[in-house]
């Protein structure tokens, strides 16, 4: 165990790989657990040490080896109990928030190591309600709870927002892949785990009480089951169990939606496959998809293999399920930082795509769809638009532009690219709808957020950037905005 130890803090990342693999292959065959659980002293020696170290230690190397070591142990060591089993999942799921810090300062290793671990702690010791034959067994194994698995899926959705950066470039991404695969993963155990869905008829009131159906294998056992054991059988589905629901399914596709739109090859590689395995899974079945059909026939889902990182393949099929209500503010949020990008070929096929998109709505008399783009009003509309992939508008968009703006103060990263997008489009004459809309909101809020971008910036880019669009919105339509006092402000 000290030989492991020391090589888990070794520098070398494939030691440290090689090391886990031990520990895991050593707790399992030696170290035996009574019925009782693991002695104090396995615990200290092992659980408790490792959670110690990565809370902590000042040393990345340390952090980086034992965060993935936690993600090795056996479930004997890692649930004995709800308490064990909790104090793991807490330690991982801080070790691997975008704002951790390892001795002063953000380690992108340690934060990618944590999602890895919490997903193998998942795997490991499964999802759902602990039977009474798995707690006197012998090691007693206890599962994750509905909110253990709420905290996981919080951590891996809050991963997908890691854009931190340092020398080597948008390290946040080493998170933000092995959180797509962690929900992809951790999706799969929810839906076996889940035995009853929430199901609306559409007509029920928020005050009467939801109807719940049993899964499929549920309904399929209970017709099988000779008739005297039937009431049996109702009485052990007395106790619901969800841990996936239409809200989560929606996060999740939100999330990898917002992948696949953005810039780097090897991100929205990972995004495509992992949609693509979810929308096409079979065992299990998704629940709950939005818009199934057309969102697999947008994508061309279901032939040959796809090279999701190339972005004139992707991009043009990414804008064809943007028109599904639920997928507009994550794929926008997401295409703005590729078109105002600087990698040519990214650029060119992102800013096309979203060109074909708005000339596709203009041609179809959607410009209501453009106008909740920038100024997210509630807008409700049962016209139905003739095109295959545009479908009833009844759900509240926020606003895209703007909403940048608001949630990515001082942040070069987006909105540097956001102000290049923005130009373009003024430019090309695309947000002309919205510039002159009579109410002028978004005009006077797009005006607002330069004006709070200029002040303070000490970033020269960002600043050239930011006269570059007031000088765009100089039209002859334009003129009674006072866009010149606040360019010589």
């Amino acid at each position: 165990m000290d030989s492991v130890d020391a090589c888990l803090v070794h520098p070398k990342e494939e030691i440290q790989k090689s090391a886990a693999k031990a520990l895991n292959a050593l707790l399992i065959y030696h170290f035996p657990v009574s019925v009782k659980g693991p002695s104090s002293r396995l615990q200290a020696r092992v659980v408790d040490k490792y959670i110690s170290i990565v809370q902590t230690e000042d040393n990345p190397a340390a952090t980086r080896g034992f965060s993935l070591a936690l993600g090795s142990l056996p479930a004997k060591l890692l649930a004995p109990n709800c308490q064990v089993l909790d104090s793991v999942i807490n330690c991982l799921c801080i070790a691997s928030k975008k704002t951790s810090l390892v001795g002063g300062e953000g380690d992108a290793e340690t934060r990618r190591n944590a999602i890895v671990s919490l997903v193998n702690v998942c795997t490991t010791v499964g999802i759902g309600k602990t039977s009474s034959s798995e707690v006197v067994a012998l090691p007693p194994i206890y599962r994750l709870k509905r909110k253990q698995t709420d905290q996981v899926f919080s951590a891996l959705l809050e991963a997908m927002e890691d854009y931190n950066t340092d020398r080597r470039g948008d390290v946040g991404s080493w998170s933000r892949i092995a959180a797509m695969d962690g929900l992809e993963s951790l999706s799969y155990l929810s839906i076996k785990a889940t035995t009853t869905f929430p199901y609306s008829c559409g007509d029920l009131t928020s005050s009467e009480t939801p109807v719940y159906v049993p899964a499929f294998q549920k309904r399929l056992d209970f017709l099988q089951t000779p008739l005297e054991n039937v009431d049996s059988l109702s009485k052990s589905q007395e106790e619901r169990k969800i841990f996936f629901d239409e809200q989560l399914c929606s996060s999740v596709l939100c999330a990898l939606m917002k992948q696949l739109a953005e810039k780097l090859d090897t991100v929205r590689c990972k995004a495509g496959e992992c949609l693509e395995r979810l929308l096409t899974s079979s065992s299990p079945r998704v629940s709950f998809v939005p818009y199934r059909r057309i969102l697999i026939q947008a994508l061309s889902l279901g032939g040959q293999d796809k090279n999701w990182s190339d972005p004139a393949l992707t991009f043009p099929l990414l804008m064809k399920t943007v028109n599904i209500n639920d997928f507009v503010e994550p794929i926008l949020s997401g295409i703005v930082v590729s078109v105002g990008g600087l990698t040519e070929s990214v650029s060119k096929s992102s800013s096309t795509a979203l060109y074909e998109w708005i000339r596709g709505l203009r041609s179809a008399k959607a410009i209501s769809k453009l106008f909740r783009m920038g100024e997210g009003k509630f807008i409700l509309s049962n016209q139905l638009i003739e095109c295959s992939l545009y479908e009833n508008f009844s759900i509240h968009v926020h606003l895209v532009f703007i909403g940048l703006f608001h949630k990515n103060k001082r942040n070069g990263r987006v909105l540097l690219p956001l102000l290049f997008t923005l130009d373009k489009l003024i430019s090309h004459g695309y947000l002309d709808e919205l510039l002159s809309a009579e109410n002028g909101t978004f005009l006077c809020s797009l005006m607002a957020c330069l004006e709070s971008e200029a002040k303070g910036c000490s970033d020269v880019k960002r600043l050239l950037a930011i006269v570059t669009v007031a000088l765009s919105l100089l039209r002859p339509h334009l003129q009674t905005v006072d866009i010149v006092s606040f360019i010589n402000g």
